[in-house]
């Protein structure tokens, strides 16, 4: 069976909108001829980073996030118009703005859709290895934000155990392991049933 894409009917309309997020409504025909209302939430594109010091800590930022209402630690993420800027220079900004550090190298890990089902948006996947403090930061006035270092096999094996909440952290996980030439076996080794 030839799977049947759905074909819009016009233009989306603005359902409502507000803090860089937007609701709209669009019209399909889909796969069985019928017209259906489909309603997207749609936030900007944007870029997030998983920032490893020289000495192996992993960087995060702890702050409150109003959609779980909880204080969370995550890796560090800017938004951005990216007519102006890259993917690339996005995570490198948000990551001195927001922990005060600069990496030494910085390597793409592709890109992820947000939600490809009620959404258009895209997110762009950096590594950034030996970063250094420059001791610099600078918060948008809405940011309240604590920096958070944990050694690398520590926040792996949070990862892997499932102990975070935060899924662009495990997509950014598993895409770094070969770049950093590591075996997600090897770090849950200890952790292994010896039988499966």
């Amino acid at each position: 069976m030839a799977i049947i894409p759905w074909q819009k009917i016009g233009r989306a309309t603005v359902l409502a909108e507000g803090y860089k997020k937007r609701l709209d409504v669009q019209k399909f025909k889909d796969h069985n001829g019928q017209e259906v209302d489909f309603y997207f939430l749609e936030r900007p594109f944007w870029s997030v980073v998983l920032p490893i010091t020289k000495d192996g800590q992993v960087l995060m930022v702890r702050h409150f996030k109003q959609g779980s209402e909880s204080i969370m630690d995550e890796l560090p993420a800017g938004i951005a118009d990216f007519s102006s800027e890259t993917p690339e220079q996005v995570v490198r900004r948000e990551l001195e703005e927001e922990t005060g550090y600069i990496a030494h190298e910085v390597v793409s890990l592709g890109s992820c859709h947000y939600d490809s089902g009620s959404s258009h948006a895209k997110f762009y996947c950096f590594l950034a290895t030996g970063c250094e403090p420059n001791g610099k930061t600078n918060l948008d006035a809405t940011e309240q934000i604590e920096l958070v270092k944990m050694p690398f096999l520590d926040w792996a094996r949070e990862i892997m155990r499932a102990e975070t909440d935060e899924w662009d952290a495990v997509i950014l996980f598993m895409r770094a392991l070969p770049h950093l030439g590591v075996n997600a076996f090897d770090i849950m080794k200890p952790h292994l049933p010896t039988k499966f």
